[in-house]
């Protein structure tokens, strides 16, 4: 693996932190506190940025350079982790349920946190876009997924089991230890600087091309430059109406992306919180669910690569991926059931654990598969001043359908109970694997032009 690649997975790391915290280590602290499945739900609510980050993924694209956005988001990064560090934000659990929570200072800890978090994302997925070819595109894609969710496996799991040993603002201080090692190389990197001096180079040419194209005169550089500026800016809204609202192909992954993770996630979710309700330790659920299920799921990741590399087209790996996922997940709806969960408490977390492994280990293959089917619409659909936005955008639709399902997940289990919303999670992870039959066709995204970026260096 070269050393750029190792660079963005280390990247990608990073940017999975965060959510590992969310998804897994404060949940069930959370919980462990006394807070109802209700209001873990509406905490959900401090993803926002995740959603909202395609609106500004142009500053990020024209204003200061992917290698300065870096190391402002990181920065973000290491002072919240190091403000979460403090006990008064997220005190220790003294296994009561007494312990105060301090809901404001949390909410704007995690706010910011999933906005400095969202803002790296853009910056290395553009980063991605310029560096790698087309054929490169399932090996970045894995070094992107497998990243992500090592982060994940470090917030989530790691930080979860040592939960019941390490007191909590020790375990912000490793994480600030980890941002602080980001820092240092995005300071450091000689690849993040060449890489910004390229895309500095490429970013000239499209600025002489478009001063070629005007009746601007050479003499008046002023005007010259602001006329430059206003075309690239015409051409960017009319690049990303083309790609994305005229497109058939766009639109079709648009829905998908909206839908394919909505049982998975509510099932997932929702696991862990049952087996800590039903008398498993914070360190049990952290280790079985939290850590070794992260690691599922990066294999699951890997595995995703070479699943691309059998010759078959990416939308039909796809599509027996999820037809996989949903059998898998099918046994969660008995191992909801009161009843049986009652009379067989060994048995339900056995079973229980082993059905979420094996979901995620599939679900891991599944991302990694339609990263790369959004990395390829991208480079045919999109033109290649507008990639990293149309991208997010793309990246923004599949948070989307997750997230929002995931304020909804919590409260309908708190309404309807677990049997009956694993029953309705299953349901949801049958649809995306009818409408995967159904457009194929407008799923299948073939490269016929090599990107500029490419030809230039030929």
């Amino acid at each position: 693996m070269s050393w750029t690649l190792l660079m963005l997975l280390f990247l990608y790391v990073l940017e999975g932190i965060p959510y590992g915290l969310q998804s897994r280590f404060l949940p069930l602290v959370l919980r462990s506190q006394g807070l109802s499945l209700t209001a873990l739900g509406f905490y959900k609510l401090l993803y926002i940025p995740w959603l909202f980050k395609s609106f500004y993924a142009p500053l990020v694209d024209t204003c200061l350079t992917k290698r300065l956005w870096l190391l402002i988001s990181l920065m973000g990064l290491l002072s919240i982790s190091v403000t979460f560090s403090t006990s008064q934000i997220v005190p220790q659990s003294s296994g009561n349920g007494t312990n105060k929570v301090s809901a404001l200072p949390l909410a704007c800890c995690l706010f910011f946190y999933n906005l400095c978090a969202a803002t790296q994302d853009i910056a290395v997925d553009g980063l991605a876009l310029l560096v790698l070819s087309f054929k490169q595109l399932s090996a970045g894609n894995t070094v992107q997924v497998v990243g992500y969710k090592l982060g994940a496996v470090l917030g989530g799991g790691v930080f979860t089991s040592l939960a019941s040993y390490v007191p909590f603002p020790r375990i912000f201080w490793m994480v600030s230890a980890i941002y602080a090692l980001g820092v240092i190389l995005c300071f450091s990197s000689k690849t993040l600087l060449s890489v910004e001096n390229h895309s500095g180079q490429v970013q000239e040419v499209y600025l002489a091309k478009e001063k070629n194209t005007s009746s601007t005169p050479k003499g008046d550089d002023h005007e010259g430059h602001s006329a430059s500026k206003e075309t690239q800016m015409v051409s960017y809204f009319q690049a990303l109406k083309a790609s994305v609202a005229e497109s058939p192909g766009s639109k079709a992954l648009c829905v998908l992306l909206l839908i394919y993770k909505l049982g998975e996630q509510g099932a997932m979710n929702m696991l862990p919180l049952l087996l800590f309700d039903r008398g498993a330790s914070l360190a049990k659920v952290g280790f079985w669910t939290g850590l070794l299920g992260q690691f599922t799921s990066v294999s699951g990741s890997t595995f995703g690569y070479r699943f691309l590399n059998r010759g078959q087209s990416t939308v039909d790996v796809l599509f027996r991926l999820l037809v996989v996922r949903a059998l898998f997940q099918s046994p969660l709806v008995f191992i909801a059931n009161q009843q049986f969960g009652a009379t067989n408490p060994d048995l339900c977390f056995a079973l229980g654990v082993l059905c979420m492994n094996v979901t995620l280990f599939v679900s891991g293959a599944i991302t990694t598969v339609m990263f790369t089917l959004m990395m390829q619409c991208t480079r045919v659909e999109s033109d290649t001043r507008t990639q990293a936005t149309h991208y997010t955008i793309l990246s923004t639709a599949e948070l989307l359908g997750k997230l929002s399902f995931g304020l909804v997940a919590a409260p309908l289990t708190d309404w309807i109970g677990y049997a009956s919303a694993n029953v309705f999670f299953l349901t949801l992870s049958a649809l995306p694997v009818w409408f995967t039959r159904i457009a194929r066709t407008r799923l299948t995204f073939v490269d016929q032009r090599r990107s500029r970026f490419h030809a230039q260096q030929k």
